[in-house]
């Protein structure tokens, strides 16, 4: 059975022969360990910095490389590739180095290094608030699309050409959320108000993000993509981040459209989505979506009841707690993972992975250890 049928298997929910196995994402630090060398693959900081520089086809090119060595060294059967800066790529502004871990561009915004991530951060965007949308607005936003440059695309074609026969290829940049509120600029405060004073404005967006997400997926079904999925991350510890009313009533209808074009195109609507929403989780299952990644244990999510509520509509893409990766031991892994392997893998629905991804800073050797305990026991036949 090849990775893309056992993908397949799973999300039919039937049995296929073993555990598909696959990462939403696994950061620079592991995947160096693993093949030996400095990366820029979801490396934030020396990526960030050498976009800077105008070093753009060096860091993609580091990206299709190293991906696929690791691919190849840890037998994934799913494939997770991205959009990337277009061809020709420069900086408009690039920082200059001000201080250790600190950065100045030349409309005096900071950029600084965030030690939790290894990534850089621009802490003072300085991005003008509104509240209402134009239709000159909306028009000039569309019109932008038909000069959408296609190496924004060379991780999909690449892998897509590569791997897409064999593996599962997923494509993790659909937009259901920024292509609605990117607009409105403003500060994440903002734009979580915006919903509750301005959700007719929100909604007028409705014409070019459904335009914008069928760009993307009809160059995903030119090129082996065999899952879609989007990573909004509606969910906090306790709660939605916003009204479960709200997300109702201005994403829930992006979703479905963007999700049935998606069907329409033969590929799989997946989605990534942190946090505690149980409350969303019928809205999300009804809408089309076929897949959920990042089941947060510590969130509230119980991925035994998840499978006992949804394990017959929603493939669960999950196995290993985020948390155990990075403050466990190889023993608590293991016990963790052969637990998890009971009670998932019945009926199929499933995928192994990380509940959100390998984090920067998690032990490489917990990781391979989770590994290790499901090529041994997630074993179907």
């Amino acid at each position: 059975m090849t990775s893309k049928e056992r993908v397949l298997k799973a999300i039919a929910h039937q049995e296929p022969d073993r555990v598909p196995v696959g990462e939403w994402g696994i950061d620079h630090d592991h995947v160096s360990r693993i093949i030996g060398r400095h990366t820029y693959y979801r490396n934030r900081k020396d990526e960030t910095i050498a976009l800077w520089e105008g070093r753009r086809d060096e860091v993609v090119e580091s990206y299709k490389e190293d991906y696929a060595e690791l691919v190849e060294k840890l037998d994934y059967d799913i494939i997770t590739v991205d959009l990337v800066p277009l061809k020709g790529y420069t900086h408009p502004d690039p920082p200059r180095k001000t201080g250790d871990g600190v950065w100045e561009d030349s409309q005096g915004r900071v950029y600084k290094y965030a030690a939790s991530n290894d990534s850089i951060l621009c802490i003072d965007p300085r991005r003008p608030a509104k509240e209402t949308v134009t239709a000159a607005e909306i028009d000039a936003y569309c019109a932008k699309l038909d000069q959408l440059d296609d190496s924004i695309f060379e991780l999909v074609d690449y892998f897509g050409a590569k791997y897409g026969e064999e593996k599962a290829v997923l494509f993790r940049g659909i937009d259901v959320y920024d292509s609605l509120m990117d607009i409105f600029g403003g500060s994440q405060e903002h734009q979580l108000i915006l919903p509750l004073i301005a959700p007719d404005e929100i909604k007028k967006m409705y014409r070019y993000a459904v335009e914008y997400n069928k760009k993307l997926i009809e160059h995903c079904a030119k090129h082996n993509v065999l899952i879609c999925m989007q990573g909004k991350d509606f969910g906090m510890n306790n709660s939605t981040i916003m009204s479960p009313a709200v997300i109702r009533d201005i994403y829930l209808p992006l979703i479905k459209q963007v999700n049935a074009m998606t069907v329409e195109y033969g590929m799989i609507p997946f989605f990534h989505c942190c946090g505690n929403i149980w409350s969303i989780l019928d809205d999300f299952a009804a809408a089309g979506y076929k897949g959920y990644q990042s089941i947060q244990e510590t969130a509230g999510m119980d991925t035994k009841l998840v499978k006992e509520q949804y394990g017959d509509t929603l493939t669960l893409w999950t196995g290993i707690q985020c948390e155990t990766l990075i403050e466990g031991n190889p023993e608590e892994v293991e016990k963790e993972v052969r637990r998890n392997l009971e009670f998932l893998m019945p009926k199929g629905g499933f995928i192994f992975g990380s509940t959100n991804s390998v984090q920067f800073g998690a032990k490489t050797d917990n990781y391979l250890k989770a590994l290790e305990v499901v090529r041994k026991h997630g074993i179907y036949c």
